[in-house]
């Protein structure tokens, strides 16, 4: 416990108070089959005429906090304490690389929700506290925004993979996201239908590796879609697999738990789909605290392969501009794309032909 806080708790007892109001009321949240997030939802955005893209950014910062609460704290997310939200914050500004505005956006719609919770009376929640208030009140979210991603040498990167990521599926995340600049949710996200690697092998072994129809005659590659949860791009890609991620796949998929999930990267304990926080904890496990952050860089995460990604296709070999918002999923021109099977496969068959074989040639080797 810091000084502040048990200067807060000293001051709780003083006068028959405490400094978590909420933590009578969690036991009987988790126990109740409703979401008090969605009702918010449905009865403060859904019945209002908001675009597509305003009810998106609203859903979205609950989603994350949900998630995160479900994942780092055992905690339900509707009665949070100020350190919660402080962490939260904290976890979007220095792991994921969040500006401070769009930090304080989040939180802003959090506490929109929490005070719905305040003002509705079948809620048990104080007007006096709002965790998410007062956690705004800590945190610095206004001047600069986080710092730049430090500026790795490719052969100190590769002597990180080689000599200290040994664990065949921390080596086949971490090696993924760098060779092809995905998110964390992203990678989390990819099906075994959704990774084509030709080896008979795999095929044996997986027969439903590789089967998702925009892989069709386009082999060792992977098809990323723009649509599942909390994957953020706007466009589905193929992006192709060169032959140092097909190894270390390959490597990590013959030992893969075989337990039918149909998802590509599984949790090393009970085989469950590995979340975007945990692959975010591989990272911070070989690169912290060496290339933790410091007063100038931020501290390398899971978002560090997308962008030394980025910079080496924009910087390093000069590709168009559109070229590299195919690699990242980014919005074309165009116009919005329509959901169907067709409209999809046609867009990813326009472009990735454009990019296969100048990516096989010019993606950066890691000596693995």
């Amino acid at each position: 416990m810091s000084e502040n806080q048990a200067t807060h708790e000293t001051i709780a007892q003083a006068f028959g108070r405490t400094t978590d109001p909420l933590a009578e009321y969690d036991g009987r949240f988790k126990q109740l089959d409703v979401d008090p997030f969605q009702l918010w939802l449905e009865e403060q955005v859904y019945t209002k005429e908001y675009a597509k893209g305003t009810v998106k950014a609203l859903e979205r910062p609950i989603d994350q906090w949900c998630e995160f609460m479900a994942e780092r704290h055992d905690r339900h997310p509707a009665v949070p304490t100020t350190s919660h939200v402080m962490d939260f914050a904290h976890y979007y500004l220095e792991e994921r690389g969040n500006s401070k505005n769009t930090v304080g956006v989040k939180l802003g719609t959090l506490s929109r929700v929490f005070r719905y919770f305040q003002s509705e009376p079948a809620f048990p929640h104080p007007t006096d506290f709002n965790p998410f208030d007062a956690a705004k009140g800590k945190i610095d979210l206004n001047g600069d925004d986080p710092k730049e991603p430090r500026p790795i040498p490719l052969e100190e990167l590769q002597s990180v993979l080689q000599n200290e990521v040994k664990h065949v599926r921390d080596r086949a995340l971490i090696v993924m996201q760098f060779k092809l600049g995905l998110r964390a949710s992203e990678t989390s996200n990819i099906k075994l239908s959704e990774i084509h690697i030709a080896n008979a092998e795999l095929q044996d072994h997986y027969e439903e590796l590789g089967t998702h129809p925009a892989l069709e005659g386009r082999p060792n590659a992977v098809f990323i879609p723009h649509d599942r949860e909390r994957n953020k791009s706007e466009r589905p890609r193929v992006l192709p697999l060169d032959d140092e991620l097909r190894r270390v796949l390959l490597q990590y998929l013959l030992c893969r738990p075989d337990n039918g999930e149909p998802w590509l990267f599984l949790s090393k304990s009970g085989g469950r789909k590995v979340g975007h926080t945990n692959i975010n904890d591989v990272w911070k496990k070989y690169f912290r605290p060496e290339y933790g952050p410091n007063e100038r860089y931020r501290g390398v995460s899971s978002h560090y392969g997308r962008h030394y990604f980025t910079t080496w296709f924009s910087i390093e070999r000069e590709w168009p501009r559109d070229l590299i918002k195919y690699l990242r999923g980014d919005r074309q021109s165009g116009g919005k794309i329509r959901s169907t099977r067709d409209a999809i496969d046609s867009y990813i068959h326009a472009w990735y032909e454009d990019i296969e074989d100048r990516y096989r040639e010019e993606i950066y080797k890691l000596r693995i």
